[in-house]
């Protein structure tokens, strides 16, 4: 009787201690959600005092899939960011990783420097990138080039200019159009990746760093070069780490906001931009709700095939 006591008063501090942290959890994450889900099947706009709302059902979901001329645009233009933005950070993040895994004189400062982008501020990193990108005499990276005469004193490259790369190239040209891609949009790429490759360069260190050296030296005894390591040996072993940073990156980049908002405005409209504009800008909260939602689905399902793979691989 004593030990079942005192495991029921255990039991009874334990969800005393836990209270103040689902209490916080129910105000702030769960609460705001359950709403945001019911406005999405609303048609809801603020008035006075309020928001005045109509029941409508799946309209607001039928309307992005069906009717709306900016939904399928944005969804192209997010899939483009994704996917280019994947690649560049994963293979500039194994290169990276694969050279500072190996010995030389200062590794550990240079492994310490490295993680100086990933440590500045979205805001400041954009604000940064801005100024870099600016296409007046006053944009550093125009002042570089005219400094290394790659452009002429009078000229003034415009980075964050809407003209299609490669738009008269047949076929690449015409889809590159259609995906929405732009100068801008590949710039806005270039420092973004920065920022966040040292996050996959440390990840990839870190699954390095567990392949033990025997299998390299077994390699090296048969005759394999640099390459056959890396296919047979490196990147097997590293299928977890690398589908763990697929799904993380694929989850931040298919919702990005902040950086192309701050550069650009309204300008590149991704999913993240266009629910903002839809819900916050026009105050269509029950279209923004929905769309907010279709955009977690679209996350969830990407990330569903992920974890699928990832059982697959590892055999569970």
């Amino acid at each position: 009787m004593s030990l079942r006591s005192r495991d029921s008063s255990g039991r009874r501090l334990a969800w005393w201690l836990l209270a103040p942290s689902i209490v916080l959890i129910v105000a702030v994450v769960i609460g705001p959600l359950l709403f945001a889900l019911y406005l999405s099947f609303q048609e809801a706009e603020p008035t006075v005092g309020g928001i005045n709302m109509r029941f409508v059902g799946l309209a607001n979901y039928v309307h992005y899939f069906v009717r709306s001329d900016l939904f399928w645009p944005a969804v192209r233009v997010t899939i483009y960011f994704t996917v280019v933005s994947l690649v560049i950070e994963l293979v500039l993040g194994i290169a990276m990783a694969l050279v500072l895994n190996e010995k030389f004189a200062g590794r550990s400062f240079v492994r310490a420097i490295i993680l100086l982008p990933w440590a500045v501020p979205t805001v400041v990193n954009a604000r940064m990138w801005e100024w870099i990108f600016a296409g007046s005499k006053f944009g550093a990276l125009n002042g570089l080039m005219k400094v290394l005469h790659v452009f002429p004193p009078t000229y003034d490259q415009v980075w964050l200019g809407f003209d299609v790369p490669f738009e008269g190239v047949p076929l690449l040209g015409p889809f590159l159009k259609w995906m929405g891609v732009t100068r801008a949009l590949n710039m806005i790429i270039l420092a973004d990746t920065w920022k966040v490759t040292p996050l996959v360069v440390l990840l990839v260190l870190a699954g390095l760093q567990t392949i033990p050296d025997s299998l390299y030296e077994a390699a090296t005894v048969d005759g394999a070069g640099f390459w056959r390591k890396l296919t047979h040996i490196t990147l097997p072993l590293l299928k977890p780490v690398l589908l763990v940073v697929l799904v993380l990156r694929t989850m931040e980049l298919f919702r990005v906001f902040d950086i192309i908002y701050i550069i650009m405005q309204y300008s590149i409209r991704v999913l993240g931009v266009l629910t903002y504009e839809v819900g916050m800008k026009f105050l269509h909260f029950g279209s923004g709700a929905a769309l907010s939602f279709l955009v977690a689905l679209f996350i969830l399902g990407l990330a569903l095939i992920y974890i699928r793979l990832f059982y697959t691989e590892e055999g569970y």
